[in-house]
Formats: structure tokens, sequence, C-alpha cells
């Protein structure tokens, strides 16, 4: 599958990740053997419905996963060519947050009600770097400016309930950034933002990759945020990937029928008046997977093998792979 430029700009990589949830006598397989490329610099977007296993994936990198219920049933996280699966906390510790962060979210319940965001923020550059306070203060008043929150002297006294959502998204980005990670998770970093904003952070994001060269791993359904940032695009679909390509290939010539669906579902000018599509159906429990292709019982292109029988992923060239060989025998005659 396409790969970074070259293996000296891989950061992490994400090999045959599976991760279960046990609990009342089922297993749930809210991810199935995923696995994923993020290089320096680059935007790689994961994309899909809400239970398709985006966030677990991302929990999963930063050791994030409770266990139990939950279970790390195979795979590898490589970051730096370490495996984080086989780090201790004390290692992870040393990870999150400085070379690893994540934007959560939902900032209400990720933020602590009984501390100032400054005092938060602060302790995130004081647990990873031998600053004072008085150094950390004025790096929180920086980050504060740069994520566009105003009068940033006076909102660092500020708690989490005296900020709007927006601005506690913002807050919850500066966290993030406070120590300069290689890798920032962003976990829909702009839902709460209306789109001016969104588009301000999404060009601070740009900006802070061209400077550090720092990678962001956005998670996301948001198909006009990928269109905007994405180097390459990850369509995940009921625990595993179904497509994946740069933003030329999935809006372009996509190649699974779920990517098909998500695009169709976007709304456009020229079908004013008309009802939104929607696929049918809806993500299957990850506990009671349907057999076969995950996909089958919403597919239009459905085929009695799709039923029975898991899809390899078809190579669809120059780096474009999609979970259907009933698409990739339509276009290529094998």
């Amino acid at each position: 599958m396409k790969a970074v430029s070259s293996k000296s700009d891989l950061l992490l990589s994400v090999e045959d990740l599976r991760v279960f949830f046990h609990g009342d006598g089922v297993v749930s397989r809210a991810v199935d053997g995923i696995s994923y490329e993020i290089g320096k610099g680059e935007t790689v977007c994961l994309v899909g419905e809400s239970g398709c296993g985006k966030t677990v994936s991302a929990l999963a990198i930063l050791g994030l996963i409770p266990q139990p219920p939950g279970e790390i049933n195979g795979g590898k996280i490589l970051f730096k060519g370490r495996n984080l699966l086989d780090l201790d906390e004390e290692a992870l510790q040393k990870i999150r947050g400085r070379e690893i962060s994540m934007i959560f979210q939902e900032p209400m319940t990720s933020l602590n009600p009984v501390f100032t965001v400054g005092d938060q923020i602060e302790e995130v550059i004081t647990t990873h770097e031998a600053v004072n306070r008085l150094e950390a203060k004025q790096r929180v008043i920086e980050l504060l400016t740069d994520v566009g929150i105003p009068s940033p002297e006076e909102r660092i006294r500020d708690y989490p309930h005296n900020l709007s959502g927006g601005q506690r998204q913002r807050v919850m980005i500066a966290m993030a950034l406070a120590c300069r990670p290689e890798v920032v998770i962003a976990d829909e970093p702009t839902t709460a933002l209306d789109v001016t904003v969104q588009a301000q952070i999404l060009q601070l994001f740009k900006e802070l990759q061209n400077r550090k060269k720092m990678a962001v791993l956005h998670i996301t359904h948001n198909l006009g945020v990928v269109a905007e940032v994405a180097d390459r695009i990850y369509i995940m679909y009921a625990g595993v990937m179904a497509e994946l390509g740069d933003g030329e290939q999935i809006f372009r010539d996509p190649s699974h029928p779920y990517t098909m669906g998500l695009l169709a579902a976007l709304p456009s000018r020229s079908r004013k008046g008309q009802s939104l599509y929607s696929i049918p159906g809806a993500v299957p429990d990850p506990a009671h997977k349907p057999p076969g292709c995950p996909f089958h019982p919403r597919c239009p292109y459905v085929e009695a093998s799709c039923r029975r029988e898991f899809p390899e992923m078809c190579d669809f060239g120059d780096g474009h792979f999609a979970r259907c060989p009933i698409i990739h025998r339509q276009r290529t005659g094998n």
C-alpha cells in the first residue's frame, strides 16, 4: 500500500491493529485489523461514520484503551521504530503530550472544571519540560494567542465554564500544541467552531506543519475538511479499512461503494431543492458483524460472494487501494 515518501520520513506506523472489547458474553471487534502510516509534516485523514472505530484506533496509539474491558488483540504501533504496545505506563507518559498529543472531541468533559485553563495548559509544559512558572505562563499566553483566544492574559485565569464551546476547543488545541509534539491526533478538532474560525484553526495547523514538520492524524467525518487538508485519506468502515488514497483519487475516482455513498451524501448546488442522499441502513454492531464484506447489507453492488467472503484490498494503481473486488473487476476486466 502507498507509503510515505521515504522510510526516513516515517514517524508513525500502525500495522494490523486489532482492538476488541469484552462484555455480556460477547466480543466487540471495534478495530479489526487496520494499517496506516504517517510521515513528517503529513496530514493523514481517517474518515468514516460514527462507530467505525476511528477514535478507538487513536486512543490505542496513546495507550488510553481501558483494559479491561478493552484488549489490544494484535498488531503493532511503531513510533520512530519503537512499538508503543511494548512500553510500560511510565514510558508512555513520557511520550504522551510531548511527542504525540491528542485533541479530544469533547472539550467540556476533557477539561478539568476546578482548574483554570491557564493552569491546565501550564501543567502540560511543566510536566515535560524544565521551565519555571514565569516561562511556562508566558508560553501559555503565546499558545492562547496562536489559537485565537482574545485577551489571553486575562483568559488564563478563567475556568472552562467561563468559556464558550469554541473557546474551550481552542484551549484543547493549545494544550495539544504546548510541547511542540511531532504528531498531533486531532479528533474532530473543529466540531464546535463556526466556519470562519474553523478555517483559521486549519490554517494554524498548516503553518505549524510547515514550521515544525509536525504530522497530523485528522479524525473526521467532515469531507469538506478532508478536501482542504489531507495529503492521504483512509476510509474506515466497521473497524476495517475500506479505501485509501490521496485527495484526488478519493474525490475524483472513489473505488469503494461506501466512499461513493459518503461523497453522494454531500450537499450540492446542482441538487438544490432535492432531498439529501443518505446511505441506507447503519454501521453494523461490532459485536455482530455480518459475514463476508461488512458493507454488503448496505451496498448497491452486492453479489453472492460478498455475503460469504471477506474481500481483500484491491490495487487501483498509484497507491490507490479499495476493498471491493466487484468495482475492481468492473474497471479492470479482471
